[in-house]
């Protein structure tokens, strides 16, 4: 782009323009701008040898537009006004009353785009911002006041409070499940797999899941791959098959019954969407009502989850644990510290469940 400088007319002449030409008059121009007549009559002409033509026919105690002026005036007002306007935002913005904040989209369209009304109607004062992507360099920005993650309990640079944590069951729709005989986990091969392709955040696919629940017959040949939560989640809305389901994340399509849990199984790994602040700055009063409106929302909004006409029990088998690239054993019901894949770090068991309360 040019240099607008060495383009544009001088500024005031141009305000004092968009003054005279709305008030058809230099002498109510000059009032409004607190200037004298004959100023107003100098920054008029000094404008109309900028730009080599008269903007006002001159008479005896009155003046009005040129063709010319009149088409000028409409695009000076125009400017002008988004200038002012911009600048009345500007002036009303304060980290008081502003708050960026940054998720991965599956839980910006999922859990947060429903519920952000909520807020904007317990804090009207505070403008928001929503940088929703799954790049976390977008999202984690410095410019972020507050931020929902995906991931482990390990933000280095951040403060994080655990929002909720992650546990993923089999979801489809009803008019689905009615088509098909599902009794036990092994009935899911048997149906068409909705998978999430992701080698961003590490989630949990369909061939960790069953192997969670003991089960390690190939799964690929009855599967639909898509790159995006959301739509994967639409696809079985759309009766096209099984997909995996992020409490919390389905709650809503359940409760409006456009999904329902096949099987009453769910698995647990210790990894979950965090609340994180930076540490290196101010929590901004924005990124303090967030953090309190959404733990609150969080703890007053229970799951309801039901598979057909079954109660769905969340702890039904549950697994502590990363799943990827390990192997559940075929008979021990635990793996005990002796036995530790190092690649979980030290500490780590993983625990399949029968559906008997272990002691």
């Amino acid at each position: 782009m040019k240099n607008l400088r060495s383009i544009l007319p001088p500024m005031d002449t141009l305000a004092t323009f968009e003054a005279a030409a709305r008030l058809q008059s230099f002498t109510r121009a000059a009032g409004e701008l607190h200037l004298t007549q004959s100023a107003v009559s100098r920054q008029i002409r000094l404008l109309e040898e900028n730009l080599g033509t008269p903007l006002f026919h001159r008479a005896h105690r009155a003046v009005s537009l040129t063709p010319a002026g009149k088409s000028f005036q409409s695009t000076v007002a125009l400017a002008l006004n988004h200038i002012a306007n911009a600048a009345v935002e500007h002036r009303g913005t304060s980290p008081e009353t502003h708050l960026n904040l940054g998720a991965d989209q599956s839980i910006a369209w999922l859990w947060l785009m429903p519920r952000l009304a909520g807020f904007r109607e317990a804090y009207p004062e505070i403008n928001v911002r929503l940088v929703a992507s799954d790049n976390r360099s977008d999202f984690l920005s410095s410019e972020t006041d507050i931020a929902i993650a995906f991931g482990p309990d390990d933000w280095p640079g951040f403060s994080s409070e655990e929002l909720f944590g992650e546990e993923i069951f089999p979801v489809c729709s009803p008019a689905y499940l009615q088509t098909r005989d599902i009794q036990s986990n092994e009935d899911l091969l048997r149906c068409t797999l909705l998978e999430l392709e992701d080698d961003t955040w590490g989630w949990v696919n369909w061939r960790m899941w069953l192997t969670s629940q003991g089960i390690h017959s190939p799964v690929e040949t009855r599967s639909i791959q898509i790159n995006n939560y959301p739509m994967v989640l639409q696809s079985a809305r759309n009766d096209m098959g099984i997909a995996l389901g992020w409490r919390h994340l389905v709650d809503e399509m359940i409760r409006a019954k456009e999904l329902v849990a096949p099987v009453p199984c769910s698995m647990q790994t210790g990894n979950g969407y965090y609340l994180l602040i930076r540490k290196t700055v101010p929590v901004s009063p924005g990124a303090q009502a967030f953090r309190q409106w959404a733990l609150k929302e969080q703890a007053t909004h229970g799951s309801v989850i039901q598979t057909g006409d079954r109660s769905f029990h969340t702890h039904a088998r549950s697994v502590q644990s990363d799943l990827q690239g390990s192997e559940l054993p075929e008979n021990p019901k635990e793996v005990h510290d002796g036995d530790r894949n190092p690649a979980r770090g030290p500490g780590t068991r993983l625990t399949r469940k029968t559906g008997e309360t272990e002691a």
